[in-house]
């Protein structure tokens, strides 16, 4: 893909640079890769979303390959997301050690040394707890989607028509 050509290069002189500027200007980068992803995404498909936008706005039901449509540009940055199931493993994995740490720290003294170790791990588990709490936020965000996207009432389906149009209208896409 063209959009790919330089990020791997970019990433690889981040590892290489190891500061936190340059992985910091990688953060910066890959952000606005993200943006653009989602951007071409949307072009590919705006004609069949500007054909689904006429049918909810007159309160038609939708194929499941319209549905899919909606769902990629309803929750499609959370699909992909969810699909690292393997990473919140890990996370999950991390987790379990941070808290067998942190229940470790409940029985020591509480010295300055041991304060700021245990100021180190919790820094850690806010970290954790932010990609699974992002993780389970992204999954739940997709079953809500699911569960209305097939019971659309007449309300419903003006409200998702608003969505897209406002997206289509969007001077990202």
């Amino acid at each position: 893909m063209e959009l790919l050509q330089n990020i791997s290069q970019a990433m690889e002189e981040a590892h290489r640079k190891n500061s936190a500027d340059a992985f910091s200007q990688l953060g910066y980068n890959l952000a606005k890769l993200k943006d653009q992803v989602r951007e071409k995404i949307q072009e590919q498909t705006m004609g069949a979303i500007n054909a689904i936008v006429r049918k909810l706005e007159s309160n038609q039901p939708l194929t499941p390959e319209e549905k899919a449509f909606v769902r990629l540009w309803v929750v499609g940055d959370a699909e992909g997301y969810v699909r690292m199931e393997k990473t919140l493993k890990e996370w999950l994995t991390e987790y379990q050690r941070l808290v067998g740490l942190i229940k470790d720290y409940a029985q020591r003294s509480g010295s300055v040394q041991e304060m700021v170790e245990l100021h180190g791990v919790l820094e850690d588990a806010v970290k954790v707890a932010d990609n699974v709490a992002h993780f389970l936020e992204d999954k739940e965000r997709i079953q809500r989607f699911d569960e209305a996207i097939n019971n659309l009432s007449s309300a419903d389906s003006k409200l998702i028509a608003d969505f897209l149009k406002a997206k289509l209208l969007s001077p990202d896409i």
